[in-house]
């Protein structure tokens, strides 16, 4: 009887560790180091997906929304598409300074389904196509962390902070250590943030050419080196 104890007790604290990393939300447990992958929105308009599948790519992430009420018209027929031709797939919100979290939030969730087996949600963080803040640092602060909460309690995974350096110093550092980082830096070298953070997926290119999408794309990289050598 002693030792049928001793088992459960270990049973259970297995599982209590299993689940503490799955809300983790981190991105790495996913995609693997040297995976690469695109982000899309309308703007790359119709997708040739029969093209894209010849692609050298591993994972795609979404733009699904956009401040409190704007959702992108193309989304929906990506996301499906995606999804049914096996894809590791993400959805992003483009985050507005100047409108509530919670209501960015409720966009967001109301847009893209909960599913098991898609990379964690990530949110666009950064100055350009946004707007000022419509409340003080700490009431936009405030709001962010709405908005992540919300994020995590939905979909049970830690949401993925995309932004640039200069955002990140102004805004991030040292209060979202703990989420899964995305940065864009546009080169050949691995970048870090300004406090030496490294990151979890890195954007180096905004003008990469891929079968099935005209156009430029954005590319992106985990850092690392393949396992497959691919």
């Amino acid at each position: 009887m002693k030792w049928i104890c001793l088992l459960l007790c270990l049973s259970l604290a297995l599982m209590g560790c299993e689940r503490s990393a799955s809300l983790s939300g981190a991105p790495s447990a996913v995609l693997r180091p040297g995976y690469v992958g695109v982000d899309l929105s309308h703007h790359n308009g119709r997708i040739d997906w029969n093209q894209l599948e010849e692609a050298p790519i591993d994972f795609i992430y979404l733009k699904a929304t956009e401040g409190g009420d704007w959702k992108d018209p193309r989304f929906l027929a990506h996301w499906r598409e995606a999804k049914a031709r096996g894809w590791l797939v993400g959805a992003y919100h483009f985050y507005r300074l100047c409108r509530p979290g919670y209501e960015q939030a409720q966009n967001f969730i109301q847009t893209v389904e909960v599913r098991q087996g898609t990379l964690p949600p990530a949110v666009d963080l950064e100055y350009a196509h946004n707007c000022e803040p419509y409340g003080s640092a700490q009431e936009t602060l405030a709001d962010l962390d709405q908005f992540l909460i919300s994020l995590e309690a939905e979909y049970g995974m830690r949401p993925v902070l995309y932004t640039t350096k200069e955002f990140h110093a102004d805004w991030l550092a040292g209060r979202y250590d703990t989420y899964p980082l995305w940065l864009r830096a546009l080169g050949d070298e691995v970048p870090e943030t300004r406090d030496h953070r490294q990151v979890d997926i890195w954007q180096y290119t905004m003008s990469a050419r891929v079968p099935g999408i005209e156009g430029k794309v954005d590319m992106n990289r985990v850092p690392g080196v393949r396992a497959d050598n691919k």
